[in-house]
């Protein structure tokens, strides 16, 4: 499994193309055709039904000492080379799918266990507001004794009291509930009051009127766009707005939605536990680790195992009939931020910061894997470029997380889920390994010396993974190519980040780059 990630901000680096480099990254890709033939060449019988590893020429560990003086990279590291377990890579057309009426009843009542849902209400009784103007009342009077009358956030919350005693004299008395049973429902979509077509979605709440600590479920199927365009206009506060075709479905489930820990783009990973999570052992992370801006190491606050909660989230997936993915990894997150520029933050709100309760989950990331091979994925979306403005059509990438905690499953997040439309072929035509790792070489630092040319980069590579890639397939937002790739991961400046994005992927049947962004 992976040991590092990489810094965020290779997410920004790899994706921007706006600054000339010392050499151009060759992104193709939009020639899809052409590279179909190429992967339907045929393989010669000596090279099928053998090791995949002696077949491209791979070695298990990948050792490099690179320095790019003009760049002013070091790239350095003993990857570990993870091939799937097959003879050979397919390349596959698949469809951005929608979670269909059985399957969100299945985590529906996986999830809610009985527990009475209702739709998320349109309005609120007097006596709620009322309870939240005398909250926001005693936060106001403890901020005016910490703060003074003239702070900020003094102001910010006298508006709001204003803002709820004002809701409150329009308020109903009483508000009726509405029972939720996970059945989907259209809606309409609109964008400056023009019809964009239709969609599908569930928002079910099991405390309509609490502290934000209820149960929530949500599925917000793809629609079926009546206009498919992309728009942009200047609001009348001077923001630039925009209405862009967006493919991906989302499953989002929380067992209190106020506490979110488990999601890997909100929480700060504190350790890999996927060994542990197989071998039953306790969780161990670096003695004496702090995450960025606190001031007291980290402890395990967590009497569940990595082996128990791997075990829960499979056997919800097993519940609700999920039977093509396959778990990639278990993490422990903390839902604590790490915070930059520590000294320059008002001490009082630092204070609070670090004062808030921790919490921590074990978050269980899920791949799905297409005739025996994992599908990588990471959390973001490709899409299409509209001239030079960046908008248009969008694509999410699929991801499939389970959080667990003490309580049980904490939270449930799938997105873009993906299926299988056609096999091209089931054993593509691969460039050998000597090929990639040229490409790799030649174009990372490239890379990096266009978005930092007046700094040092010093890259470590942990692991290299042969895998599928989900490209666009001209430049359709909801169609698209499974292609096989290599996957380079690892950390800039000693620091692993906490998304799961590539440092450079390369294309195993042409040789090119995809952008993740681009789609291509």
């Amino acid at each position: 499994m992976r040991k590092s990630r990489i810094f965020i901000l290779i997410f920004l680096l790899l994706c921007s193309a706006c600054q000339p480099t010392p050499e151009e990254p060759f992104v193709i890709g939009k020639d899809n055709e052409q590279m179909i033939e190429k992967a339907k060449e045929t393989v010669a019988p000596a090279e099928t039904g053998g090791d995949l590893y002696e077949e491209l020429g791979c070695p298990r560990t990948y050792g490099m000492d690179i320095r790019n003086d003009a760049a002013r990279v070091h790239i350095q590291g003993e990857a570990q080379v993870v091939l799937p377990e097959v003879d050979g890579l397919p390349l596959l057309y698949v469809q951005a799918a929608r979670f269909d009426q059985e399957r969100v009843y299945a985590f529906f009542r996986a999830l809610t266990d009985g527990v009475q849902m209702y739709d998320i209400p349109t309005a609120t009784p007097k006596a709620v507001i009322e309870k939240q103007i005398r909250a926001a009342q005693t936060e106001l009077d403890q901020l005016v004794v910490a703060r003074g009358e003239d702070d900020i956030r003094v102001q910010f919350k006298r508006n709001e009291i204003a803002s709820l005693q004002k809701a409150y004299q329009d308020a109903p008395e009483t508000v009726p509930l509405t029972s939720n049973d996970g059945t989907l429902k259209p809606y309409t979509m609109t964008f400056l009051g023009k019809n964009r077509g239709t969609a599908t979605a569930v928002d079910a709440i099991s405390d309509p009127f609490g502290d934000d600590a209820g149960r929530w479920f949500a599925v917000n199927n793809d629609g079926d766009y009546a206009d498919a365009g992309s728009y942009t206009f200047i609001d009348e506060d001077g923001n630039e707005q925009s209405f862009t075709p967006h493919s991906g479905a989302n499953l989002m489930y929380a067992a209190k939605s106020g506490v979110m820990v488990g999601t890997y783009s909100g929480g700060t990973i504190l350790a890999d536990a996927t060994e542990a999570s197989l071998t039953g052992a306790a969780v161990r992370f670096p003695e004496n680790y702090t995450i960025l801006g606190y001031l007291e190491p980290e402890t395990l606050c967590l009497a569940l195992t990595p082996a128990e909660a791997r075990r829960q989230a499979e056997e919800l997936m097993a519940a609700c009939g999920v039977t093509d993915m396959f778990v990639d990894g278990v993490y422990l997150l903390s839902d604590r931020q790490e915070i930059y520029g520590a000294e320059y933050w008002d001490p009082a709100d630092l204070d609070e910061l670090r004062a808030q309760p921790e919490h921590q989950a074990y978050a269980v990331r899920f791949l799905r894997r297409a005739e025996g091979v994992p599908v990588e994925s990471f959390f973001g979306m490709s899409q299409v470029k509209v001239d030079d403005s960046g908008y248009g059509p969008e694509w999410q990438y699929e991801v499939l997380e389970v959080a667990v905690d003490d309580g049980g499953i904490q939270a449930v997040h799938w997105t873009g889920p993906l299926a299988i439309e056609e096999v091209v072929t089931d054993h593509a035509a691969l460039l050998p390994f000597e090929d990639v790792r040229s490409v790799f070489e030649k174009m990372l630092p490239i890379v990096y010396a266009n978005y930092g040319a007046d700094r040092d980069w010093d890259i470590e590579i942990s692991e290299v993974r042969l895998c599928l890639w989900r490209i666009f397939d001209k430049n359709s937002f909801t169609r698209g190519i499974l292609v096989p790739a290599w996957c380079f991961y690892g950390a800039v400046d000693g620091r692993p980040g906490t998304e799961f994005q590539p440092l450079l992927i390369v294309n195993g049947v042409d040789g090119s780059i995809i952008n993740p962004l681009q789609g291509y």
